[in-house]
């Protein structure tokens, strides 16, 4: 009797044990853990939390006669960085269980800002993203918890057509992402200086064409050819 006892235990257990790494292989496989999310999911998301919100911020009005100056709407920061995946997916049970390792818990602002360093001091803001290989110029750029910047659209694709969330470059699992807007600073900074010495160069032109018609040059031919312009130009003025 101790035997089979044993032994049903033994084969709950394995049951129990295969039953939660299908699960968890089910649900890596799923695209549910990707860190860019779905655009058509995050706008019914976006509803939901406005529907919410307006429920919560329901209050009865009391019309006092007083008309309050029209305020207009709130304008975000396009610059604000924010992380997208804030909230660390649930355990599965293989999780729970000890089977896999459980998602790292979210990183502090402190932990994003020396994160932020590092791939500041590698300089992969100044390179082109690794998987299109195009400029950052001012499309949304992805930071990831393991230093490397992505294009946020070709984060994405990477993601839905490898159907899990590693990184491209290092395949480090289980990252964290957040928005940055390095290379948009760094492209804005590059065409501003690209605009100053376009006007430095029509600047110097223009003077050093007004320092010809003024000023002789110093080489005997070159001298005797501005003066006789000018006296053609002095008997053209008086004709």
């Amino acid at each position: 009797m101790l035997k089979n006892k044993d032994r049903s235990s033994k084969q709950g257990n394995s049951a129990v044990i295969a039953v939660a790494l299908q699960d968890h292989i089910l649900q890596d496989l799923q695209l549910g853990t990707l860190s860019v999310a779905d655009p058509a999911k995050t706008k019914v998301q976006k509803r939901e939390n406005r529907s919410s919100s307006l429920k919560r911020n329901a209050r009865a009005v009391v019309d006092t006669g007083r008309r309050k100056a029209p305020q207009g709407p709130k304008v975000e920061d396009p610059e604000k960085e924010y992380v997208l995946d804030p909230k660390p997916p649930p355990l599965t049970l293989a999780q729970k269980l000890g089977l896999f390792a459980p998602p790292p818990p979210p990183l502090s602002s402190e932990e994003w800002e020396t994160v932020k360093q590092r791939s500041v001091l590698q300089g992969d803001s100044t390179q082109p993203c690794p998987i299109c290989k195009e400029e950052f110029e001012l499309r949304p750029q992805v930071l990831l918890s393991c230093s490397h910047v992505f294009h946020r659209a070709c984060l994405q694709a990477f993601e839905k057509f490898t159907s899990k969330k590693t990184c491209p470059l290092c395949r480090r699992s289980q990252y964290q992402t957040r928005v940055i807007h390095t290379g948009a600073q760094l492209f804005k900074a590059k065409c501003a200086a690209r605009i100053q010495a376009c006007w430095r160069g029509h600047v110097v032109r223009k003077w050093y064409q007004d320092l010809r018609r003024t000023v002789p040059p110093k080489d005997a031919k070159l001298r005797r050819k501005f003066f006789e312009e000018k006296e053609l130009d002095t008997i053209k003025g008086d004709m």
